[in-house]
């Protein structure tokens, strides 16, 4: 719906989940790739409308990835903290490694008829490399579902629906754009490029399983069986070599 001048965008749905999307995206909001917080009421959110339209892979050259990847690496930097997880956590994990091995345990309770291949996935994911020295904030603002629907072009790249945001490990983002969006190598390595973080970086490979994983399970639930079947092939092809492009 869109209504005002400017044109707004008003998203309507249950108050807990509205009200933590509008948190979200009011946090967001020091970084210019966010979509622009409009008001929020009950039940009701309200954004600038952004004047563009998303880009499928094939529509995304290298330089429009290194784009993408500054524009993630600012939106990931707006806010730091010494905890991180998601909000149906009971406790907070304390650093990157336990971050994992919790998403990991979310990713198996979910997996109902898919546990074998869960139980796989689990098992082959590599150690994350060493954060470099004094790493005192690890987590950063992640915006949780990088979905190509999610990034709009006006001609720069902005982020819209916050809904799943989180405190957590930039390169789990990084890892969930290039799987749930089938991203080819040369465009996974423009946005790491532009990214500027080697340490995160590193990282990417450690969640590519995973997040293949964690996206395949969440399509099946949904009911759109063609995505979760390419999302779980994919995760098993990451498990048998985590590296594999």
């Amino acid at each position: 719906m869109v209504d005002g001048s400017p044109p707004v965008v008003v998203k309507r749905g249950h108050a807990a989940s509205i009200a933590r999307e509008a948190r979200g995206l009011q946090l967001a909001q020091a970084a210019p790739c966010a979509a622009r917080f409009a008001g929020a009421a009950p039940g009701e959110l309200r954004t600038l409308l952004v004047d563009g339209a998303p880009r499928t892979a094939r529509a995304i050259g290298p330089g429009d990835a290194a784009t993408l990847g500054r524009a993630l690496r600012q939106a990931h930097e707006v806010r730091r903290t010494r905890s991180g997880g998601l909000p149906s956590w009971r406790s907070r994990a304390r650093d990157l490694a336990a971050y994992r091995r919790r998403r990991t345990a979310d990713a198996l309770a979910a997996s109902g008829p898919d546990a074998p291949l869960a139980a796989r996935v689990a098992e082959s994911l590599p150690p994350l490399p060493p954060l470099p020295p004094a790493p005192d904030l690890p987590f950063r603002l992640l915006h949780g579902d990088l979905t190509l629907d999610n990034v709009v072009w006006d001609p720069a790249p902005r982020l819209v629906d916050w809904e799943f945001w989180r405190m957590g490990d930039p390169a789990e983002d990084l890892a969930y754009l290039a799987e749930v969006n089938a991203l080819p190598a040369p465009l996974v390595d423009a946005v790491l490029d532009g990214y500027g973080a080697p340490d995160v970086a590193a990282r990417v490979d450690g969640w590519r399983a995973l997040c293949a994983l964690d996206a395949g399970l969440w399509y099946r639930d949904a009911g759109e069986a063609s995505r979760a079947r390419r999302l779980l092939r994919r995760a098993s092809t990451l498990a048998r070599d985590p590296t594999a492009r």
